[in-house]
């Protein structure tokens, strides 16, 4: 996979006389199409309520189709742009925005309210694009900034984890298109939560896809992430009730007694099978619920903020709340609970300003009621793929860097389910052990898989479901070391 400019590079190279040398200021002349191609017309030069842009950033639309158009947002790296690797980031759901990792999680800045209670944004110190040219896509279609021009619109926002990798490869080719100045930088593919079905697919699709000529792709992170329809947190079946109560059970929020009986009376094995639980089991996990219910289920030692709200049945909760009802029917297995809570407060404030709609260029789409986890009028989503570490991963892990990494504070997919489907791959792994952060401090626990490609799995000391949120210095030197294609 070569850059889109390697054949440019060339003929810009001829071979000229011996003891004649370009001089600097030719060779900038004859370099200035590589510095001047990306689009004019999506630089942001300012934001409303914020401090001044400290490298070039870009907001505009990658074209998935002739009618999908998914909305990006581009920063470049506070280092060496011309250097340092695209890292292209997505939040999961399905239904939940890419903005959120860049207003609450690793932008340059993080969104608040100030003391008028107008949303501001303020410099954040620990963004990832200290080392990284760092691409938000607002994906699928419908979420978001993102829209369809389709007659009827609704037939662009039927989607899929399979249309989804198809209109993410499309808008990744339509980005290099647009910035072919960084079409010989490494890539990289990155996000949390649902985006665990994205980012691995996507990366799937670059590396079968002979057309493809962007940036070559060298890795692949996933926080806390979903792994497939039968496997683990997110699948239909017992496996994700299971995973769960044995990470609440390692947790100081039950007594001793219970998880003795509980560890005794429940069959780990036979649960995630999906042949059921004993009468015993099902007792003491419905007594386990009565501790666990108000709990946060993405960070369980965080309150849930004040102006959060309950997840509905098209993001994070869907699976567990089918897998509730199908248990209720069947009584074959209990369903752990936690409550759900979803902040939106400062980003919605702050993104549907219009001052901010117009900086960004997003007025196209006549979203005047964004949302970090809303979609379009019709959008519906569909999981179709059943079981990436059959699938997918086993490709991956031969040819690129492979990092899966969860924070310990989350219910909602737990560390539980990270370390369960990566041992269940059946390689060779390397004896758990700490990986620690530049101050000597824990930065979590990290074990290696003998692969052709390099395979970590790690946690995240403190890290909630969005580990920069609650962790911002280890999820800054873990994207670091992952950068820089380290061991942990």
């Amino acid at each position: 996979m070569k850059g889109v400019y390697t054949d440019v590079k060339i003929a810009r190279s001829p071979s000229l006389p011996a003891g004649m040398h370009l001089s600097p200021s030719l060779l900038s002349l004859l370099l200035l199409p590589l510095a001047t191609a990306a689009p004019a017309g999506d630089e942001v030069t300012s934001l409303p309520n914020a401090p001044p842009l400290l490298t070039k950033h870009y907001s505009g639309y990658l074209p998935a189709s002739s009618t999908k158009n998914l909305h990006y947002y581009f920063v470049e790296s506070e280092s060496n742009p011309s250097t340092d690797p695209v890292l292209i980031w997505m939040n999961g759901g399905p239904g939940c925005s890419s903005l959120d990792g860049f207003l609450y999680e690793h932008g340059p800045f993080r969104v608040s309210m100030d003391s008028n209670n107008e949303p501001i944004l303020t410099r954040f110190e620990n963004t990832w694009s200290q080392n990284a040219n760092t691409l938000y896509i607002e994906a699928p279609v419908g979420v978001g900034f993102s829209y369809s021009t389709a007659p009827d619109p609704a037939t662009d926002y039927q989607c899929t984890d399979d249309t989804a990798a198809a209109d993410n490869l499309a808008a990744v080719k339509s980005f290099f298109d647009k910035f072919p100045e960084f079409g010989t930088n490494d890539l990289l593919i990155t996000g949390e939560s649902y985006a665990g079905i994205y980012v691995p697919t996507l990366a799937e699709a670059i590396l079968q896809d002979d057309t493809y000529t962007g940036a070559p792709l060298k890795g692949i992170a996933v926080g806390n992430g979903c792994s497939g329809t039968e496997v683990g947190i997110c699948s239909w079946g017992d496996q994700g009730s299971a995973l769960s109560a044995k990470y609440l059970t390692s947790s100081g929020f039950l007594p001793q007694d219970l998880k003795m009986s509980i560890n005794e009376n429940c069959d780990y094995d036979s649960w995630m099978a999906g042949a059921g639980v004993s009468d015993e089991c099902f007792a003491d996990i419905e007594t386990l619920n009565t501790f666990t219910k108000s709990l946060d289920t993405y960070c369980v030692y965080c309150d849930c903020p004040a102006t959060s709200s309950r997840a509905h049945s098209k993001i994070h909760g869907v699976n567990h709340l089918l897998q509730e009802k199908m248990n209720v029917e069947s009584r074959k297995a209990p369903s752990v609970e936690t409550h759900a809570c979803i902040n939106t407060y400062e980003a919605s404030a702050y993104l549907n300003l219009p001052a901010v709609q117009k900086a960004l260029h997003v007025e196209a789409a006549m979203n005047s009621n964004w949302e970090v986890c809303g979609s379009a009028t019709g959008w519906d989503y569909t999981s179709t793929r059943p079981n990436l570490p059959r699938d997918t991963y086993p490709l991956l892990v031969d040819n690129i860097n492979v990092l899966i990494y969860n924070g310990d504070f989350d219910a909602c997919v737990p560390y539980t389910d990270g370390e369960f489907w990566t041992a269940g791959m059946n390689y060779t792994a390397s004896p758990w052990h700490v990986w620690s952060i530049e101050s000597g401090d824990v930065g979590g626990y990290a074990t290696k898989y003998d692969v052709e490609g390099k395979f970590q799995f790690i946690t995240v000391k403190g890290g909630r479901h969005e580990v920069p949120e609650t962790e911002p210095v280890r999820a800054s030197e873990m994207i670091s070391k992952f950068i820089k294609g380290e061991d942990f």
